[in-house]
């Protein structure tokens, strides 16, 4: 930079600033014109005409009103602030460069959150395919993500500019472990984990009985199968062979769903496997980083509170590796930046962080965006006390950066190849974007109604109140949520204000609350963007131990007064609520840890007859269950013989050819096109093997049918009930250009039509 420049910015942003107050109202006013200006010009473009010049002449008013002398106005506003108690309390004169800087974070956090939230997407309901839903949540979703990025803001700045009064003090270290005691905790967490949560969760993978269909023959699991089968077939992963859940869990899932023996059953067994290993590993990680008693408190908050100990029978939904990585790295980083002290200067832990993040967003794109987020608002509120230098602050979120994506690479080389590195990213950006725009392949949260009438009936006053559906759920996903955005606000400011003089028992617990507090704050995003209880508890891995924690932390590091009781009143109401609802939960817990090890063997029955099918030749029935007994309720389904005859038939005429099924979508799940490609072993032409399962719009399916009708070679089976679907329409304009050969397919009834390019 020219010396001449560098003396105009230095004249420029040096020497105390005045008229704060005048400054601060300027920036609010700002934000809330940007505020308006979105909302009433909701195009991007036209947003961005006038975002850009209201937020250039806001800071240049900030800028001019801070070098002037002071002014009446200001003194004005001081005085209105005072009174409802918004003094300005800096300790001493800040620079203009640091009022500048900050009103620029204020109106640059208002422009942010009005481009992310309040601009079009884009996207409209005449763009999404008519089985599908449009529920646009980015308001409160990134007023989640804004309010708590402006606290961490708003710290840092005072840290570095206004009241640089704290900083990182010496505290006596905590005794130290003895690893066979740390070995013994770990051996005794996770015995207890499994009988406490994971047994019960096993003896899913034994069917009830052998007249109804099995628990694992639900949609959630049928979801993966036609790509799974895409796989066997020589379909390259999650490229090829189209899913939502993550390139490393399909992979995870094939090898499993191989081992045990290639059905619907097998894959149910190894996912609910993974599931029961993730919860014992999860424990034993909190019981490792925090100690027996969290780990204990945690098993107990599962039950009480929404957690993934609801949801595992869901095993093709809640595959838990899909948000394992998140709950470990907040836990790793609070230690790391908080417990460690300004002699953590070691490259190992933050490689060994970012190795699981990598790890991690390999299994799926919530560790990716999840564990990003944590290292992003755990240096954010860590860092300014932590007692590091940002220097070393810096190169230890370049190693976390630089070894995640490297392991990330790694992962993908190593099984889909290089080459699909930037298909993938690309993919699960795709389809994370159209999940935050409010596309979605399922209904966003269960149906629920409030009803308030007031009325005056012959002078009398009449009023009532009535809800229908699950309100609970919803009423929990966003009080949780505002209650996590009260404390991380709070916990900020107890860094801030007290941990310089905390002792060391003290610093332990704020540190292990910091880091609970953070990674259920990160994991909570992922509720918010559905509000039925599922969606709630699949990520709720540190929800419940942040609730029991709650209390302890009102009680220890807030100052007496209206807003410590308040807050405890708050916690310990929540915790008695959830000890009353869940008491038979609780009952019903201790019992079948009584009987976990006649469960654990029943299981093991189950596990060993799927692993001795496993390279067994099989058929339709067998696809759903290798094992004879299970059987019957399947062939005994009213469609079975009907799904059994149609594969059957289309084996013979495509004779190992790609074809695309285009069938009805009904409630009776032997009429998805998934199932018919699993059980017939069908290659699809185009990956997508399950367009219900799929999230995408118009436009995707209008590239789906372009792909399906210029693929060489290619079939397509349209069901005689889907003959005049859009895919048939195109690909009889190719049909009637010559070189198509259809034929119908017919058995016990016409099933409807294979066409096959010559």
């Amino acid at each position: 930079m020219p010396p001449g420049i560098a003396r105009r910015l230095r004249w420029a942003l040096e020497g105390p600033a005045s008229n704060l107050y005048l400054c601060g109202v300027i920036s609010l006013a700002a934000a809330v014109l940007l505020l308006v200006q979105a909302t009433v010009f909701p195009a991007k473009a036209t947003f961005i005409l006038l975002a850009a010049p209201t937020m250039i002449a806001a800071l240049i008013l900030i800028h001019a009103v801070a070098r002037a002398g002071s002014l009446r106005l200001d003194d004005a506003i001081g005085r209105i602030a005072s009174g409802v108690g918004l003094t300005i309390r800096a300790g001493g004169t800040p620079s203009i460069f640091a009022v500048l800087l900050y009103c620029a974070g204020v109106v640059g956090a208002a422009g942010g959150y009005a481009w992310l939230a309040l601009t079009t997407t884009g996207i409209t309901r005449d763009d999404v395919v008519v089985v599908w839903s449009l529920l646009d949540k980015r308001q409160p979703v990134f007023a989640y993500l804004v309010v708590i990025a402006f606290v961490l803001f708003h710290r840092a700045m005072v840290f570095l500019f206004f009241a640089p009064t704290y900083g990182w003090r010496e505290a006596p270290a905590a005794p130290r472990r003895w690893w066979l005691a740390r070995l013994g905790g770990a051996v005794f967490v996770a015995i207890v984990a499994y009988g406490w949560l994971g047994a019960g969760a096993l003896l899913d993978v034994v069917p009830a009985g052998e007249a109804t269909l099995a628990k694992f023959y639900e949609y959630h699991s049928l979801v993966h199968l036609g790509g799974l089968e895409q796989i066997r077939l020589g379909a390259t992963p999650y490229v090829e062979a189209q899913t939502q859940y993550g390139l490393g869990n399909q992979l995870l899932a094939y090898v499993l769903t191989r081992t045990f023996g290639f059905s619907n059953h097998g894959f149910y067994a190894g996912v609910l496997l993974v599931d029961v290993v993730c919860i014992v590993a999860f424990f034993v990680v909190v019981q490792q980083v925090l100690g027996l008693g969290w780990a204990l408190a945690g098993l107990v908050g599962w039950v009480l509170w929404p957690s993934p100990a609801a949801v595992i029978d869901l095993a093709g939904w809640a595959i838990l590796t899909r948000w394992i990585a998140v709950p470990i790295l907040a836990l790793l980083l609070a230690r790391f930046l908080l417990a460690a002290g300004p002699g953590a200067g070691s490259w190992i832990a933050p490689v060994a962080a970012g190795i699981i993040w990598g790890a991690g967003g390999f299994m799926s794109q919530e560790n990716l965006s999840g564990g990003l987020l944590v290292l992003i608002f755990s240096l954010g509120l860590y860092g300014p006390v932590s007692g590091q230098p940002l220097a070393s602050l810096a190169r230890s979120a370049g190693l976390f950066l630089a070894s995640g994506a490297l392991a990330f690479m790694l992962l993908i080389a190593g099984t889909i190849g290089v080459g699909h590195a930037l298909d993938v990213l690309r993919q699960a950006s795709a389809q994370s974007a159209l999940v935050m725009a409010g596309v979605s392949n399922s209904v966003w949260s269960d149906n629920v109604g409030l009803t308030l009438t007031l009325e005056v009936v012959h002078g009398w006053w009449a009023d009532s109140l009535s809800t229908h559906g699950a309100v609970r759920p919803v009423l929990q996903t966003y009080g949780f949520a505002v209650l996590l955005m009260v404390v991380i606000g709070l916990l900020a400011g107890y860094l801030g204000r007290s941990w310089q003089a905390a002792s060391g028992a003290q610093r332990q617990f704020v540190w292990k609350f910091a880091g609970v507090a953070v990674g259920a704050y990160v994991l909570h995003l992922f509720a918010l963007l559905r509000s039925d209880l599922t969606h709630l508890a699949g990520p709720s891995s540190l929800l419940p131990l942040f609730l029991l924690a709650l209390p302890v932390f009102a009680w220890r590091c807030l100052r007496p007064g209206l807003g410590r009781g308040l807050l405890l009143l708050v916690s310990v109401a929540l915790i008695a609520d959830a000890a009353i609802a869940g008491r038979s939960a609780l009952i019903r817990h201790v019992q079948a840890a009584g009987s976990a090890w006649k469960d654990s063997m029943a299981a093991h029955e189950v596990f060993r007859a799927l692993r001795a099918a496993e390279g067994q030749p099989l058929d339709v029935a067998s696809r759903y269950s290798p094992i004879p007994r299970y059987q019957a309720a399947f062939r005994n389904g009213p469609s079975f013989a009907e799904l059994e005859e149609l594969a059957g038939l289309l084996r013979d005429k495509l004779q190992g050819h790609p074809v695309e099924l285009v069938l009805p979508m009904h409630d009776d799940p032997m009429n998805d096109p998934e199932l018919l490609y699993f059980f017939g072993g069908f290659r699809s032409v185009s990956g997508i093997t399950s367009p219900r399962g799929s999230i995408w719009t118009k436009a995707d399916r209008d590239a789906w049918i372009a792909k399906v009708v210029s693929a060489k070679n290619a079939c397509a089976f349209f069901d005689s009930q889907s003959l005049d679907g859009p895919l048939f329409r195109a690909w009889n304009d190719v049909a009637k250009a010559g070189a198509v050969v259809t034929q119908p397919v017919e058995g016990r009834r016409l099933y409807g039509l294979l066409s096959c390019k010559a």
